[in-house]
């Protein structure tokens, strides 16, 4: 019910975005509808988005069928998450309670679903791979890791970011294999690596407005938001956007240094000098004591079981960091906030902790 309070809430509010970054996705999906296909290949990555749309253009149940689709599926990713948190807070169903409403009330996280970005599928997704983490740490059948890799597949058609949970979910298997069996994990990482070294480079190969060296060349802490004065780098022109990226850190070390520091503080802590102090404060008053607890929570003594579900936020949130510290972070703190439910966890575990564990 409150889902659904917040939802109509935000309709209203908002109305459905269909201008900025949509257009890319309803032009997609036109192409689609067309049987055009998509126009570069870096659109899989973004397609479930594409489909969705097209399907509902299809359908002539227009844009809104869109967001009622998306939405809905949202819903069902916050039920299935709500039942797999169950599983890892087995003392008290109040735990899960809370996480739930916090995710559900907490509107720069859950506002995304009215917008037609990639953004609601991709929080969806990522809430649907925590939890088939969940059931499978907690009940190692096949299926269970069958699904943990078709959430991952998902999560990575979703957005291209998708691809930054390969080696969390690459580690959580590791911690899951027998002594004897650690070896295989080696062959799949270097897969995953290649997986994830070929979907960058096609991403930025077919992006026709930005390079992977484009924020360092303009000097951008968050993207898009350029400094008076460009600075003036070394950079490689030629070769893979990997090379061009390594290049440029190797011969700017200490320019990429403090960009990333900049870049660190505004991926962690969310305000914006553009945003309104009030905003500003409304964020610091939530963030500070979830970043607080979750800091206690890496402290404190954890549950066997816990431990691998630990490690996948972990490395995931450490990744994300990475990234963005590469790249530039987000205009509006999406990349941050597809990683609320895991400093949620991290938290409410804290709170949860009890030295008889």
């Amino acid at each position: 019910m409150s889902w659904l309070l917040l939802f109509f809430l935000h309709l209203n509010f908002y109305g459905v975005i269909t201008d900025l970054e949509s257009k890319k996705y309803i032009a997609e999906a036109e192409n689609v509808i067309s049987n055009k296909g998509l126009s570069a290949p870096r659109f899989w990555y973004y397609s479930i988005t594409i489909i969705i749309i097209a399907v509902s253009l299809k359908i002539k149940i227009g844009f809104i069928g869109a967001v009622f689709i998306q939405s809905f599926l949202n819903l069902l990713a916050i039920l299935f998450f709500h039942k797999s948190l169950k599983l890892i807070f087995k003392q008290s169903s109040l735990n899960p309670f809370i996480i739930i409403c916090i995710i559900i009330t907490f509107s720069p996280y859950s506002s995304w679903n009215v917008f037609l970005f990639t953004e609601s599928i991709f929080y969806s997704s990522i809430l649907v791979l925590i939890s088939t983490i969940f059931y499978h740490n907690y009940n190692k059948k096949t299926f269970n890791a069958l699904a943990v890799i078709f959430a991952l597949t998902i999560t990575i058609l979703s957005r291209p970011l998708g691809v930054l949970f390969i080696p969390a979910v690459l580690f959580y298997f590791y911690t899951n294999l027998s002594q004897r069996l650690k070896f295989i994990i080696l062959p799949v990482a270097i897969i995953g690596a290649g997986v994830l070294f070929y979907i960058t480079n096609i991403v930025f190969t077919t992006t026709t407005d930005a390079t992977i060296t484009l924020s360092a060349k303009q000097g951008c802490v968050v993207c898009g938001i350029i400094p008076a004065k460009e600075p003036q780098l070394i950079l490689l022109k030629d070769g893979s956007p990997m090379q061009q990226l390594s290049y440029y850190i190797s011969h700017n070390f200490f320019h990429f240094l403090l960009l990333a520091v900049q870049r660190g503080e505004a991926f962690f802590f969310i305000i914006r000098p553009y945003y309104s102090t009030f905003h500003n404060f409304f964020i610091l008053i939530f963030i500070i004591p979830l970043y607080t607890l979750s800091i206690i929570s890496f402290g404190i003594q954890k549950e066997k079981k816990y431990k691998p579900v630990f490690y996948f936020m972990f490395i995931s949130v450490a990744t994300f960091a990475i990234a963005v510290i590469l790249q530039c972070d987000d205009y509006h703190n999406r990349f941050i906030l597809g990683l609320f439910p895991f400093f949620l966890i991290f938290s409410a575990k804290a709170i949860a902790f009890k030295k008889t564990i």
